[in-house]
């Protein structure tokens, strides 16, 4: 019987972000919670992560082995050229979220999955990978112990993430914490809120306001 080809350190913590990226996913974490993909959700939800590190690693370049018994290296220069670009993973995810969980998510969250899916790719090809993905990890395990209430609140994801980003992905943090997920799941408040009463001024003339705008 012959053995398992060992994979590359670099896919290993790639494995390991991006379980703890999905997991930092607010409307993902609703999906699997509410069960929008069926009972299967959570099965469906690895599955997921399956296929984006396969992806990777099927076509990421390897640097030649030297010696037999050699752990196989990903070849540096991946991380100025990754396997795949932001959008073959967003269509990617746009997929199996439709085909999966029957989810269309127009808040644009898998954009910034799949920007944070190709920085972590690079992340990982440079210098202290492990640390990086040990904080993402930390963060994630906070966060589910937190739960998601995005579902039930709107703004409840977004509540949760406040202060917890880490140094090392400051910015793709708050980026996907404060995504949207609400939009998907309560539109009759968002709504409402754009459905603004007129405002007529003492000489009986409508007044135009701007959407979006603080009364």
């Amino acid at each position: 019987m012959s053995a398992q080809p060992q994979q590359p350190e670099a896919i290993i913590l790639f494995a390991r972000g991006t379980l703890a990226l999905l997991d930092l996913w607010p409307a993902l974490t609703i999906a699997v919670a509410e069960q929008w993909g069926g009972t299967e959700s959570a099965a469906k939800k690895t599955w997921l992560a399956s296929t984006l590190i396969d992806e990777f690693e099927t076509r990421a370049p390897l640097l030649p082995i030297a010696n037999a018994g050699d752990l196989p290296v990903v070849d540096p220069k991946s991380a100025t050229d990754p396997p795949l670009d932001v959008d073959e993973v967003g269509d990617l995810l746009h997929q199996i979220m439709s085909d999966e969980f029957d989810a269309n998510l127009e808040d644009g969250s898998i954009d910034s999955v799949s920007s944070d899916l190709i920085r972590l790719w690079k992340d990982i090809l440079g210098p202290n990978p492990l640390v990086l993905v040990e904080a993402l990890e930390r963060k994630a395990g906070e966060v589910k112990k937190m739960g998601v209430n995005a579902a039930r609140g709107a703004g409840g994801a977004e509540s949760q993430s406040e202060g917890e980003d880490s140094d090392d992905y400051e910015d793709e943090d708050v980026e996907m914490d404060g995504q949207d997920a609400p939009q998907l799941v309560d539109n009759q408040s968002q709504q409402s809120r754009e459905r603004q009463e007129p405002v007529v001024d003492d000489d009986g003339f409508t007044l135009v306001q701007k959407k979006g705008g603080r009364r």
